[in-house]
Order: C-alpha cells, then sequence, then structure tokens
C-alpha cells in the first residue's frame, strides 16, 4: 500500500513543475521592432554670394509615407533651399552678372575667374584683344547658365517643378518665359567628392521627362508644377554621407532670342535683365 500511494505523489509533483515553467515563459514577451519611412533630402545653399554665403546646407527634408501617389511629400523643414554652381557659389537673381565670353577674336580676351564661377565681378578680368568682321561677343557662352541642387535618399522620388517672378527689363522687356530654354541632367556620381556611394535614381522609372526636347522652356511650367523627373529608385546605394548618397540635378537654361554666329546674345540686344524663379519640389511616385 505504502508503495502505490507514493507514485500518486511523484506524479503530482511533476505536473506541478511543468505548469510553473510553462507559466514563466509565456509571461516573457521580447518583440523588438524597427521602421525607417521614406526620406528625401534636397541640399545646395543657405546664402548668396554677394551676402557672404554659407554652403553647403540641407535645407529640405520630404517625407514621403502616408501620401498618396502624385501628391507633394511633406516638407518637414521651413525655407528652401538655393542652387549651386561650383564650388559651391550659390545662385541669387544674377545682379552680380554673368561673364562675356568674346568669341572670333584675332589675338587674346581670355577671362580670368577669381574666384567666383559664371559670375562677374571686380574680382575677374579679361587680356586685351583684337577684333575684325568675325569678333562676337557672347554673354552665356557655349555652356550656357546651369546650376546644381543634390538629393539624398532611401526610397523612389518623383520631381516637379513650377516657375514664378518673371523679370524683364531695358531692351529685354518684350521677352518673356519662351525665351528662356530649359534642360535637366541628373548624374550619380554627382562630382568630385559628392555621390561616391550613390546611384542613378532614374533606373526603375521614367528619368528625366521634361527638360530633354529641343523646344522646352521655362513657358511650360506656368500653369503650375509639372513633373520633371520620374524616379525609380533610392540614390543611396552604400553606406555613407549625405553627400557621399547623393546624386546631383543639374539645370542648364540658355538665353533664346536673336542669334548671330550661333551665339545666345549679341550686342545688337540692347542691355537689360530677363530672370525667372524655378521651384523644385518633391512628389511619391
Amino acid at each position: 500500500m505504502g508503495w502505490r500511494l507514493s507514485k500518486p505523489f511523484g506524479i503530482a509533483a511533476v505536473c506541478v513543475s511543468l505548469l510553473t515553467a510553462t507559466q514563466v515563459f509565456a509571461a516573457a514577451v521580447d518583440r523588438p521592432f524597427f521602421r525607417a519611412g521614406s526620406v528625401v533630402i534636397i541640399w545646395g545653399a543657405d546664402n548668396f554670394f554677394e551676402e557672404n554665403w554659407d554652403a553647403p546646407v540641407a535645407s529640405d527634408f520630404y517625407l514621403l509615407d502616408n501620401i498618396s501617389s502624385g501628391s507633394e511629400g511633406a516638407d518637414i523643414v521651413a525655407g528652401d533651399v538655393y542652387t549651386v554652381n561650383f564650388p559651391f557659389d550659390p545662385i541669387h537673381s544674377g545682379d552680380a552678372g554673368w561673364p562675356f565670353q568674346i568669341s572670333g577674336q584675332t589675338f587674346g580676351g581670355a577671362y580670368t575667374s577669381n574666384p567666383s564661377f559664371q559670375v562677374l565681378d571686380e574680382n575677374d578680368s579679361y587680356s586685351a584683344f583684337g577684333l575684325d568682321n568675325n569678333t562676337n561677343i557672347d554673354l552665356l557662352g557655349n555652356n550656357a547658365r546651369f546650376s546644381w541642387f543634390f538629393v539624398a535618399s532611401n526610397s523612389a522620388f518623383d520631381i516637379y517643378a513650377e516657375v514664378s517672378n518673371l523679370v524683364a527689363t531695358g531692351d529685354f522687356s518684350t521677352l518673356d518665359f519662351d525665351n528662356i530654354t530649359y534642360r535637366l541632367i541628373v548624374r550619380a556620381p554627382a562630382s568630385g567628392s559628392i555621390g561616391q556611394n550613390a546611384q542613378d535614381p532614374s533606373q526603375g522609372g521614367l528619368g528625366i521627362v521634361k527638360g530633354q526636347a529641343a523646344g522646352d522652356t521655362l513657358g511650360d511650367f506656368t500653369a503650375g508644377p509639372v513633373k520633371v523627373f520620374d524616379g525609380g529608385r533610392k540614390t543611396a546605394r552604400t553606406a555613407g554621407t549625405i553627400a557621399q548618397q547623393s546624386a546631383g540635378f543639374a539645370s542648364i537654361y540658355t538665353l533664346q532670342g536673336a542669334s548671330i554666329n550661333g551665339n545666345n546674345y549679341d550686342l545688337s540686344m540692347g542691355v537689360g535683365n530677363l530672370s525667372a524663379d524655378v521651384s523644385y519640389t518633391v512628389y511619391v511616385p
């Protein structure tokens, strides 16, 4: 009888032990969770060359989560970024002037830019040059005007553009947005120390969709935002800094008016200013 009584007690002890172990395991809940939202950073400069600029700087920070396709991203940083010319000269209204290119001269006419690029000021100079019937002066040069802004992202994005604030003065007062031609280029790596860890964000999308045709002008953007870039993937390729993971976007503009010897400007066009603001905004693809 004693042997029979001891067996049930042994079984009960084992059951209690198993129950206790099960309760301890069920009370331990471990749930690590990581989430990265869609981020697009646009950077360039935060002040103008004429105003003791500071550059470069990240000025626009877009979140693309929970926003429908084809809508503008949520810009969570106030203020705008200004485009730059290398070496990071911020672009203003162009009031400082742009260099003249002398072509067809019999000798001389070399332009020295010191230190700014595509900005004509008192630090710049020209050497003496000789004239004949083929000598001409081109305001913008064969390379035209261009400027850069840079984008770093962990997801695909689109870019839209619109124009505003046309200023036409003097002999240029009859010109308008249609007299400024437009071209857009995307590059990764962007240039020099920028973009070593980036990839072309065009792949998987349509890439540049406005700014490739010969007839594109700023007049095409007067009705409102127009898509200029259709992205298919992030800019960041491997680990690195924002600059290293950035793709560069170059906007190229030329003055479309009277043309002599293929140049964009001739002295016969007179004196005046023609300028406009081009605003770029990130959209959800």
